[in-house]
């Protein structure tokens, strides 16, 4: 075999912290190569010689605590401001240390250093990778990275958390956990693999020791750890040699198994899919519980060509003690944990598990919303809704309606009124129903474009968001960022009514979010208002304008008041639309006259330029004309602002009653706001390209009062 490839495999047989499944990994993997399997067995031996090493010798130069300190195993070496206690457990290509922090702050913390012995270049890579990923992190489900370096001999080390809890199987099993509460710790768990997909991570090693469950003031906390064999989304995986597996064999997903090297994230979707399957029944799919006995050959034929049997039915294929023992842990008789798996469970575990992975949920936030529905007594997706199915989950969420209506009526009612009754309260309940399932549906879409971009998919994630209705846009801020970037995609490609239609999306998804008043988020109503105004969509315009006023009418931020201004009075504005936004003029304008070190907090020209509109879309025009000026002597001149601001000072003179002089600043502006357009010349002000469709929208609005045009 490959020396590199002989490498890699011991590095994957160093990484089984279970001595019985390393057995069962070497039985698979060199059941044909016993030389390869002695070979391996050796280096193990000496890995373990040159760990227990480094448990008691530091490495020269390295500081130690007194020789009596030593009597434990692994007390006493210090690494830069840590020092080690003793070893806690190891992945593939590092050991993991039970430590403590001494400075700046005093903690317990874990510890993981690259191992001896395999210090080869894909290890060190799949340890970058896995300290990389784990610092991009920040989820409460999700162990974080605190401090890296590397050791005086330059072995790279990271330091984490330290997550004190048992794998997640482990520890429900011995707390004899429900079905539901089950499902609690997984629904953060795929919450929390969600985020890794949004910073870009594939995970890749999702399984129950990967999965750590720590009781904090009696709640207990799930956290993911060990991102060792982790994937960049945008790039390639680390590089395995042919007939070794990138993952454990049990929750690989079947396009790992087949060799191909695109695995995306739905690859993670399928290993959930496996760890949920053994939360609910107490065993792996396929019956593969021990692996021994099987080649690699055989595992990967299992995984990509047989069916494997729903939840309900592993446990009905068990033994009598067996199923005693699984129902035990659940808290349940066999019975009672057989009906509760059959029907709605069985159908999301194996809708996350299905070979073909277009047919998985497209995100983990889309499975973790299925059971969330489950556990609310809500439809499922994953499972074919019938009028019945419907029917009865409307009467397990409305058991005491139902009971009390059915007495009641029985009592008063016969024939026809109860079941003209039953037909208005279930139409009534189909329609919520209905509604629920189709917010769902488009949370998950959404979710699942925000995935694609970060494949620089533009147009898939285009195609995604085209099927959700502007009035149905999910509130958040990762639907806006995720509408926003492909509206400006639409822009830069010349397609306005196509980043106009996106932008009305993301102001939708705008105003529920969080009320913080944050310059960032304002700052995302300015494209969205220039492009529909620019397009001619009043409609649209309107709707961008009352969001940014019930979102930002009451902010104390001067640049919010600002940038709302500019965005609400592009277009001309009614009593109550002024009477709104007066408060945000007063703020800015005082702003303006009272801060001495203004420029700190806002753009002066801007402003001014803000002030200009408010004024003259009040009908004051010195107090406008005068702004205007202000804008023009700014020091921060931008060609689009100066035309933007002429254009309004012909409409001021033109009102004064000096037309000639409104007539020369209209054909100088609109000349060069014409030739902006013509030439493309716009679309190289790479943030503020908007500022030239409102050029653009004040040019037409001067054009109609001065010229007299109708469009």
């Amino acid at each position: 075999m490959d020396p590199s490839a002989k490498r890699l495999l011991f590095a994957a047989a160093s990484g089984f912290e279970d001595a019985r499944e390393r057995r069962e990994f070497l039985d698979l993997t060199c059941r044909d190569d016993p030389d390869l399997r002695k070979w391996i067995e050796e280096m193990l031996e000496v890995q373990d010689e040159a760990d227990a090493f480094f448990e008691f010798h530091p490495e020269p130069g390295v500081e130690v605590e007194s020789p009596s300190e030593l009597s434990e195993e692994g007390l006493g070496v210090r690494i830069g401001h840590y020092r080690l206690i003793t070893r806690i457990g190891e992945g593939g290509c590092g050991a993991v240390y039970y430590a403590e922090q001494e400075s700046p702050v005093r903690r317990k913390v874990a510890l993981k250093i690259i191992k001896p012995g395999v210090e080869t270049g894909p290890a060190l890579a799949r340890f970058e990778v896995e300290r990389q990923a784990l610092a991009q992190m920040n989820h409460p489900n999700i162990a974080r990275v605190l401090d890296a370096g590397a050791t005086a001999t330059g072995r790279p080390y990271f330091v984490m958390e330290l997550v004190d809890g048992r794998n997640i199987l482990e520890f429900c099993d011995e707390n004899r956990m429900g079905i539901r509460q089950r499902l609690g710790l997984f629904v953060q768990i795929c919450l929390a693999i969600q985020h890794a997909h949004q910073k870009g991570i594939i995970h890749r090693d999702i399984k129950p020791s990967n999965v750590l469950v720590d009781e904090r003031e009696d709640s207990p906390v799930p956290k993911i750890i060990d991102f060792g064999v982790a994937k960049a989304i945008e790039q390639d995986a680390i590089p395995m040699q042919t007939g070794l597996l990138p993952t454990t064999p049990a929750y690989m997903s079947p396009e790992e198994a087949a060799g191909r090297t695109d695995a995306d994230t739905r690859s993670d979707i399928y290993s959930l899919g496996v760890l949920l399957y053994e939360l609910l029944s107490g065993a792996k799919p396929f019956g593969l519980d021990r692996l021994a006995d099987r080649s690699a050959t055989e595992v990967r034929r299992i995984i990509l060509e047989e069916k494997s049997p729903a939840p309900s039915e592993a446990v009905k294929g068990m033994d009598a003690l067996r199923q005693a023992a699984v129902a035990a842990n659940r808290g349940v008789s066999t019975h009672e944990l057989i009906s509760e798996l059959e029907g709605d469970l069985d159908c999301i575990v194996v809708k996350a598990m299905k070979k073909d992975r277009a047919e998985r949920y497209e995100s983990a936030t889309g499975l973790a919303m299925d059971v969330q529905r489950y556990l609310g007594d809500e439809v499922v997706l994953a499972r074919p809704s019938t009028r019945g199915y419907r029917l009865q989950k409307l009467i397990r969420r409305n058991k005491l309606i139902f009971v009390a209506g059915s007495i009641a009526t029985f009592c008063l009612l016969a024939g026809f009124g109860i079941s003209t009754w039953m037909f208005f309260r279930e139409r009534a309940a189909l329609q919520a129903e209905a509604r629920l399932r189709q917010d769902a549906e488009y949370r998950e879409t959404v979710a699942h474009a925000a995935v694609r971009l970060k494949y620089d998919d533009l147009q898939g994630a285009d195609a995604l968001l085209s099927k959700v209705p502007v009035d149905q846009t999910p509130p958040s801020l990762e639907a806006a960022q995720t509408f926003s970037t492909v509206a400006r995609w639409h822009v830069q490609a010349g397609q306005i009514k196509a980043a106009a239609a996106r932008f009305a999306s993301e102001s939708r998804a705008l105003s529920s979010i969080d009320p913080s008043d944050i310059e960032a988020i304002s700052f995302e109503v300015l494209p969205a208002a220039a492009t529909v105004s620019y397009i001619g969509d009043a409609q649209a315009y309107n709707e961008v304008r009352q969001m940014a006023i019930k979102r930002f009418g009451s902010t104390s931020n001067p640049a919010v008041a600002e940038q709302t201004l500019k965005a609400c009075l592009i277009q001309p504005a009614d009593q109550n639309v002024l009477e709104s936004l007066a408060p945000l003029a007063k703020l800015l304008e005082r702003t303006l006259r009272q801060d001495k070190d203004v420029s700190r907090v806002i753009s002066v020209a801007w402003s001014s330029f803000a002030m200009a509109l408010w004024y003259y879309r009040n009908g004051k025009l010195d107090d406008a004309e005068m702004w205007a000026g202000k804008y023009l002597i700014s020091p921060k001149e931008c060609p689009a602002g100066i035309a933007s601001t002429l254009l309004l000072r012909a409409m001021i003179e033109q009102k004064k009653g000096n037309r000639e002089g409104a007539r020369q600043l209209l054909a100088q502006e609109s000349a060069v706001v014409q030739k902006m357009f013509s030439s493309g010349d716009w679309k190289k002000s790479a943030i503020f390209w908007f500022d030239w469709f409102n050029a653009a929208v004040l040019q037409a609005e001067a054009e109609r009062l001065i010229l007299g045009k109708s469009t």
